[in-house]
């Protein structure tokens, strides 16, 4: 038989070999080697031979094995410990994502603000028409766009906010302004001047908008943590600082400064997540006359200092590649002391459980809905009132309030989300439609 013959008998027998070895991969096989010699005839046909009742021996053995038909075992699923660098991690989300701020959870725009150092290596522009917000990223400037509206009053201004990031260190300041100042050299008063509608007594009248807005925010990454710290000088509603040429001398200070430092595992957590720190508030609302604070029946004095340390955390405990399930909560412990002439102090002890839950939906997981519950329970409250000597005690599971929202990324660049909640928020920028529920949208274009 010339080469040609016997070189093809051995592909046969090379590939009824291969065969058997894919068609049984978990079973041990062997095929004897061919011989290289070309005067070997017999060793070379005997080959196919062989692979036939290897092959047959194997099916018989199969067939013969009670695993085929034994129960398949109970495997708990392994939670991944790389959670926080998921999938679900790395998406940036708008303010309609994680309103009850579960430190597992991936980041959204208001992170973003607390911790401006992860504006750093990112480049996007962000609009939320109802919340009238706009944020500019260039990788490493970045821009912000938004209104600040004054708690005590209807009043609103808008602010802006500019900062730089790199990796690691971030910060920003942010201005919201508004004053109006009156001279009145004459020695009538006049009525309704200026655009915030005061009366010009003879001198000069000051007029600072509610809402007028100082704040700045730092922060820093270090041996696996973040540590921020951010401070606000917000005031609360109109005020009025009279400096007459005739008459007493008289202001109003209706404002708050309010200080925040926290620490958090986040950029190395892995599925535990945590964030402890604590806020200070000094908080004015008073009436000065010839530097004498005075009891106003309109504006009752209520200043008073506050120091509200607090601890948050979040933990993934159903989690697979399409979706998962998150845990968070909160533990609040302010303290509050009223100035004179109040004379006063609050204790309370505040803890707020949350649920959030999402999914991708789609092979190229570009649909995302995800939705959140969870409630204040002011576990604990006393009000001592010195003056009175009353003193109160109660506690107390406010609603629960809820939320669902939707997502969608168009390729790797656009992407456009959708909220809807209930008994939420009551504050500017929301829209309501029946019974405290709003609707939020948003959208972002990644570079």
């Amino acid at each position: 038989m010339n080469i040609k013959s016997m070189f093809g008998i051995g592909l046969v027998s090379f590939g009824v070999a291969f065969a058997q070895d894919y068609a049984a991969p978990e079973a041990e096989t062997y095929s004897a080697p061919a011989e290289t010699s070309t005067n070997s005839y017999t060793a070379t046909t005997t080959a196919p031979s062989m692979s036939e009742q290897e092959l047959q021996k194997q099916e018989e053995q199969a067939a013969s094995s009670k695993s085929l038909t034994a129960p398949v075992p109970f495997v708990k699923p392994d939670i991944p410990k790389e959670s926080k660098r998921s999938s679900f991690n790395s998406i940036l989300h708008g303010r309609s994502y994680n309103y009850n701020g579960n430190m597992a959870a991936a980041n959204n725009t208001d992170l973003l603000m607390r911790y401006p150092n992860l504006f750093a290596n990112r480049k996007f522009f962000y609009i939320e028409p109802t919340n009238k917000m706009g944020i500019l990223s260039l990788g490493s400037f970045f821009t912000a766009f938004d209104i600040v509206h004054a708690p005590l009053d209807a009043s609103q201004l808008g602010r802006l906010t500019l900062g730089y990031a790199v990796p690691g260190f971030g910060f920003y300041i942010r201005a919201g302004l508004g004053h109006s100042r009156v001279s009145n050299d004459g020695n009538a008063t006049i009525p309704h001047m200026g655009p915030d509608d005061v009366d010009a007594v003879p001198g000069v009248t000051s007029v600072t908008s509610g809402g007028d807005d100082w704040a700045f925010a730092i922060s820093k990454g270090f041996l696996g943590v973040n540590l921020a710290l951010s401070g606000d000088w917000i005031t609360e509603k109109k005020q009025i600082h009279i400096d007459p040429d005739q008459g007493d001398e008289r202001e109003q200070h209706f404002d708050s400064l309010t200080v925040n430092v926290n620490l958090t595992n986040a950029p190395t957590a892995k599925n535990f997540t945590w964030n402890i720190g604590a806020t200070l508030v000094a908080h004015r609302n008073e009436v000065e006359v010839e530097d004498d604070v005075v009891v106003d029946a309109d504006n009752p004095p209520n200043s008073y200092f506050e120091l509200a340390p607090y601890l948050r955390v979040g933990l993934s405990v159903l989690e697979n590649d399409n979706a998962r399930v998150l845990v968070g909560a909160a533990g609040i412990f302010p303290f509050r002391h009223y100035n004179d002439p109040l004379d006063g102090y609050v204790f309370a002890v505040i803890l707020q459980p949350s649920l959030l839950g999402e999914v991708f939906v789609g092979e190229e997981k570009n649909f995302m809905f995800y939705g959140e519950v969870g409630y204040d329970w002011n576990a604990f409250t006393y009000n001592k009132d010195n003056n009175s000597d009353i003193s109160t005690m109660f506690y107390r599971m406010n609603p629960v309030v809820a939320s669902v929202g939707f997502r969608y990324q168009y390729k790797d660049f656009l992407s456009v989300e959708l909220g809807l909640g209930n008994e939420l928020f009551s504050g500017s920028g929301n829209f309501f439609n029946g019974d405290h529920t709003f609707v939020d949208f948003s959208a972002m274009v990644r570079f």
